[in-house]
């Protein structure tokens, strides 16, 4: 079994809040995530498999690149995540973040010899979200 990574950068905003709830609830649950703010996020997409016999590839990385920026990065790059349509009537945590991308990918990595194996988020330098479809 081999596995490749393909990173890639994006930056976005966003509010942490429950529609719901009052304002003093939610800053109560999400402290200084309730007002608005952004990252300067870092999206890792690791896949694993079987390397192609002829090319020698899991998957050719531009392709995987193209896939990550065609699908994730151009919809939520120096977005407004709470209303990227992706996150309708979802809290656009990073965690909600990894779970939505996973399901995106996933689709689109269809190869027989190739799987998604995780998705990690880089939110801050100290923040990062793993993702492996559990």
């Amino acid at each position: 079994m081999i596995y490749i990574t393909r990173r890639e950068h994006f930056s976005a905003s966003h509010i942490l809040r429950v529609l719901s709830f009052s304002q003093k609830k939610n800053e109560e649950l999400f402290g200084d995530c309730n007002h608005f703010h952004g990252h300067n996020y870092y999206l890792e997409v690791t896949l694993c498999g079987t390397p192609d016999k002829i090319s020698g590839y899991l998957m050719d990385l531009k392709e995987l690149k193209k896939i990550i920026n065609d699908e994730i990065i151009s919809k939520v790059d120096h977005k407004f995540l709470n209303e990227v349509h992706m996150f309708d009537n979802i809290i656009p945590t990073t965690e909600n973040m990894a779970m939505i991308f996973w399901d995106i990918l996933k689709k689109k990595i269809n190869r027989e010899n190739v799987k998604l194996h995780s998705i990690k988020i880089f939110e801050t330098e100290k923040n990062i979200i793993e993702y492996r479809g559990e």
